[in-house]
């Protein structure tokens, strides 16, 4: 055995970090480095599924808390100019679904208002009937 061959282990090392990795913090050993607006990011998931949820009246709910937090993930991204486009579209979305939301509500109180003397509770045939009369146009 030559001494070259003592000196090499069998396993390579891997290679360190550059010096402005390791400034970035990015280096082995470092924190990882996020450029993501946590918040942003939560508040689009909300924002989304609000909006998907809103014909349940659910996503209203759901929507105001997406755009409470989209509105503070947007004043945190205009100081650290990271998730302003998930900022914008959380806010967008959660506005959407609330006024989904408020629509079908309005929609509901309508019907109710509607077919309050034409059905009993205990015959849904018949409030399926008159809902398909109204629908149709013929009251």
């Amino acid at each position: 055995m030559n001494t070259q061959e003592l000196e090499t282990s069998p396993h390579p090392r891997a290679p360190t970090a550059s010096a402005p990795a390791r400034a970035r913090g990015r280096g082995r050993g470092g924190p990882p480095a996020t450029d993501a607006n946590g918040l942003a990011a939560t508040a689009v998931e909300l924002g989304v599924n609000a909006l998907l949820s809103s014909l349940f009246l659910i996503g209203g709910l759901l929507g105001l808390v997406g755009l409470v937090l989209g509105t503070a993930a947007l004043k945190r991204a205009m100081s650290t100019s990271t998730g302003r486009r998930q900022s914008v579209t959380a806010v967008v979305t959660s506005f959407i679904a609330i006024a989904v939301s408020a629509l079908v509500a309005l929609l509901a109180l309508w019907c109710a208002h509607r077919f309050h003397g034409s059905y009993q509770l205990n015959h849904v045939h018949q409030y399926g009937r008159r809902l398909l009369h109204l629908m149709l146009g013929r009251a």
